[in-house]
């Protein structure tokens, strides 16, 4: 659902429909859920959650930097409401982004 104008829609309430996706899917032997939030560059920004997810100190659910070039995940954080997972995307969205400036052979270099 965007807006009539084209516009995408605010960090916050795409991080919101993606939780509600991820809480849509059915559990599976692992136990691990993941929805896509957005592709930067060669980057993903990913939304999972954990087997913890249900215990009081864990966090609701984890974001994921994910670099579809080396296949490696860049940095990932726990969020335990909507104000730290904006603030996650946002870091990640930098990230993905300055990675994508870099030169191929540099990008393994980056990696860690």
């Amino acid at each position: 659902m965007s807006s009539s104008d084209g516009a995408a829609p605010p960090i916050n309430v795409k991080i919101l429909r993606s939780y509600g996706k991820l809480l849509g899917i059915p559990h599976t032997a692992h136990g691990a859920r993941t929805v896509a939030l957005e592709r930067v560059g060669d980057c993903e920004i990913t939304m999972f959650e954990t087997l913890e997810a249900g215990s009081a100190a864990a966090p609701l659910f984890w974001m994921e930097l994910f670099d579809l070039r080396v296949h490696a995940s860049r940095d990932s954080r726990g969020c335990h409401n909507m104000s730290d997972a904006v603030a996650a995307f946002n870091d990640f969205a930098s990230q993905a982004s300055r990675l994508a400036e870099l030169p191929s052979r540099d990008i393994g270099e980056a990696v860690g």
